[in-house]
């Protein structure tokens, strides 16, 4: 996050009495300058060109619109202040000077202003864009290392990562609405990283969500974990850099390790979200477990835990998991669009006939970001839903063009959505939408139902 291609700001900038410090102190140094270069015309007036005028741009692109007009206000001041204290070459003051310094620093300011506004919208976007990817790079390694523990397995406990964490989450399905995830499937947790780390002795340990504090008391523990310390010096090092940490390798074999730590290594449980909801403090650890490779399935495996306890209850609700990952990032872009204003397209393709090569055309069409759920309506007919997160109404209608190129291109230059027999069912995500006016798209026009998608 620190590093030079995340930074989107134009200029450093203070914040505070100290940006309108410096206002004060630029224009007043710009008109001080003048005073003593040329008493006869300090602000340059009638000079070819008018020095001092250079205050008010430099404030304008530094802070925006409010202080650059404040400084082209302070220079027009300066003017009727010298004019009043009998200064002659001011006697008659020229419009078109006043004028100019006044909408310099405001267009100025308001260039710089309009500019600071698409850059945070890029910034939104972008970190849009890494949430994804860091959920799509944690799943592949999950599915990577999984497929690699199945080979090593023997034919009578070849139990998979995958089917370890949908086990997980059925179970979160059937907790009550308000269970606590974490205290009520701890053990559950426990034993599924206890599997994969061949773990002897650890704990499943809290974190305090406002605080960053361990609580003492264990969740869930293998073996006999004793009392622990939560001023350990590997704790507090997990609490502050929020990632795996552990005792190298060496010091243990050397026996200096309990100098620095009574642990070997602790895993936070962290979401996708940077959002910290437990440790695992381990213990002790098989010598042939404790590599890097271990402690990095560990790692994934407690951070893909940590999404699945974080996930909206409702969403659990709903038996397919593609299902519920559409609504995850439904009610993402819902939140996008009402803290951020970031625009989102949703349509609906009911085909009231069948067409398989249709079907495989949609699912060709789909982007990057795109998200498609195909879905069985009330009405008995198949529906597509097509998720288009950061579009406005104008790319919506770009993403229809296209897909009536490709059924030109496919079907003929005749073919239409409407010949094909499908229904097309646009909702844009905006703003100044409100979600009654999403549930009554979905259930009422969509045909569809709280059991298949969740807002």
């Amino acid at each position: 996050m620190n590093s030079p291609h995340m930074d989107y700001s134009l200029a450093p900038r203070a914040s505070g009495p100290v940006s309108w410090l410096e206002t004060f102190l630029v224009t007043g140094l710009a008109i001080g300058l003048g005073l003593w270069l040329a008493p006869n015309d300090p602000l340059q007036m009638f000079a070819p060109f008018p020095w001092p005028v250079l205050a008010p741009l430099l404030v304008g692109v530094r802070y925006g619109f409010v202080r650059g007009l404040l400084s082209a206000g302070l220079l027009v001041l300066a003017v009727f202040v010298l004019r009043h204290n009998g200064l002659e070459g001011y006697a008659e003051i020229e419009p078109s000077f006043i004028v100019g310094v006044l909408v310099c620093g405001m267009l100025v300011g308001e260039v710089r202003d309009l500019w600071e506004r698409r850059l945070q919208r890029l910034q939104m976007a972008n970190n849009y864009r890494q949430y994804r990817l860091d959920e799509f790079t944690r799943s592949h390694q999950i599915l990577r290392v999984s497929h690699d523990l199945l080979e090593q397995r023997v034919a009578g406990s070849d139990q998979s990562l995958r089917s370890s964490l949908l086990g997980l989450r059925d179970k979160l399905r059937l907790m009550p609405g308000q269970g606590d995830g974490l205290a009520l499937l701890a053990d559950a947790v426990l034993a599924v990283l206890g599997q994969y780390g061949s773990l002897r002795v650890a704990g499943l340990y809290r974190v305090h969500e406002n605080e960053k504090q361990l609580l003492p008391e264990a969740l869930a523990s293998i073996g006999v974990m004793g009392a622990l310390d939560v001023d350990d010096e590997l704790i507090k090092l997990c609490l502050e850099r929020g990632e795996l940490v552990s005792v190298r390798q060496e010091l243990i074999d050397a026996g200096h390790s309990m100098q620095f730590s009574s642990l070997q290594a602790c895993i936070p449980l962290i979401d996708a979200e940077d959002r910290l909801l437990a440790i695992l403090a381990v213990r002790q650890m098989p010598f042939f477990a404790f590599q890097e490779r271990t402690l990095s399935l560990l790692a994934l495996l407690a951070g893909h835990i940590a999404d699945l306890l974080r996930r909206d209850q409702q969403v659990l609700q709903l038996a397919d998991a593609d299902a519920q990952h559409f609504t995850q990032q439904l009610k993402r872009s819902l939140v996008d669009v009402e803290q951020h204003g970031l625009s989102a397209g949703l349509f609906g393709f009911e085909m009231t006939r069948a067409n398989d090569e249709l079907a495989r055309l949609f699912e060709r069409s789909q982007r990057g970001l795109d998200l498609q759920l195909p879905l069985l309506n009330s009405r008995g007919n198949r529906l597509l839903l097509v998720l288009l997160p950061l579009t406005s109404p104008q790319g919506a209608e770009g993403y229809l063009a296209r897909i009536g190129l490709m059924l030109h291109e496919h079907f003929g230059i005749d073919s239409d959505l409407a010949s094909l027999g499908v229904r097309v069912l646009p909702y844009s995500l905006e703003p100044a939408g409100e979600r009654n006016e999403l549930r009554n798209f979905l259930f009422n026009e969509c045909g569809l139902n709280d059991q298949q998608v969740a807002v």
